[in-house]
């Protein structure tokens, strides 16, 4: 029988995909200011109305971090949508795992997390296939929206760290964390709106895609959280993958965009050096906690 954790990442990484696809379809009108924006209001809307009707309150604690979170998150989340009007949304899809690398350096700075010997060879794969996709010697493929991504991965990366930093202090719940995400990220729009100049009242069809953007939004957040909750970590991580094959695929079917060859290679690469990389970070977590446990019977 499958285990319901599995379904759950399944289905969030088909739910984060169709909402890449429906800010692809609504950026030939809309700009990512308008578009992030419209998505963080509809996002904050559902969200208090979850928070108010299971009793949820926020916390007084660790106020210029949350919203440090939400302001990384939110330019992360701009950088993505703006890249996605530009690029396949195969290739977004599989520069945006380059935030594992990202979160291994950030850990060891921040954190004081060492950087496993085994994690150098995956590293050097990953950076390999990232070379692969972009293609620097390439015009064409090198494009500015490349760049944008991965940025956001790095960014994504930071944000990442700090909600780790935050449940390390603790106090803090999900729902809060995600607030202050939304209302950064809704900050950010208007503040792109303006000094862009760029924004209108959205017709029927846009505001039936912001209102799924923000739903699907919520939706995969709420899957993803449930699949961490129900199967193992690591095999979660690794299913999650899927949603890069939903991306090519919506690439394909909807925009006629046909994946290049080296960056199929590339893609192989970097998803299999996460994957390394991701059962190297788990092993060395095991080893520390079995250590720590033999060291307390030892002191018992």
């Amino acid at each position: 029988m499958v285990n319901r954790g599995l379904i759950f990442a399944i289905a969030a990484a088909l739910a984060f995909s169709i909402m890449n696809l429906l800010v692809k379809e609504l950026s030939t009108s809309m700009n990512s200011g308008e578009i992030v924006f419209g998505r963080s209001i509809v996002g904050l809307i559902v969200l208090l109305f979850i928070m108010k009707v299971n009793n949820i309150e926020f916390s007084r604690r660790d106020i210029p971090l949350l919203f440090f979170r939400g302001t990384v998150g939110g330019t992360s989340m701009l950088l993505i949508f703006t890249a996605i009007a530009g690029m396949h949304l195969g290739d977004v899809a599989i520069l945006q795992q380059l935030s594992a690398i990202f979160v291994i350096f950030l850990s060891a700075i921040w954190l004081k997390e060492k950087i496993p010997a085994k994690a150098v060879l995956p590293l050097i794969i990953i950076l390999l296939g990232t070379v692969l996709l972009l293609r620097p010697w390439e015009y064409n493929s090198f494009s500015f929206y490349a760049v944008l991504v991965i940025i956001s991965a790095m960014l994504a990366a930071v944000a990442y760290t700090t909600i780790h930093k935050l449940f390390q202090n603790g106090g803090h719940n999900s729902w809060e964390i995600v607030f202050y995400f939304l209302f950064c990220s809704a900050i950010i729009g208007i503040i792109i709106m303006m000094a862009t100049g760029k924004y209108h009242m959205p017709n029927h069809y846009e505001l039936i895609l912001v209102i799924g953007i923000g739903l699907l939004s919520l939706l995969a957040q709420t899957l993803m959280t449930q699949a961490y909750g129900s199967a193992n970590t690591v095999i979660v991580s690794f299913v999650l993958y899927i949603g890069i094959f939903f991306n090519a695929l919506w690439g394909y079917m909807f925009f006629a965009e046909i994946m290049h060859k080296l960056s199929i290679i590339g893609g192989i690469l970097i998803i299999g050096g996460s994957i390394y990389l991701t059962l190297v970070k788990n092993k060395v977590r095991k080893d520390k906690k079995r250590h720590l446990h033999k060291n307390k019977e030892i002191i018992n």
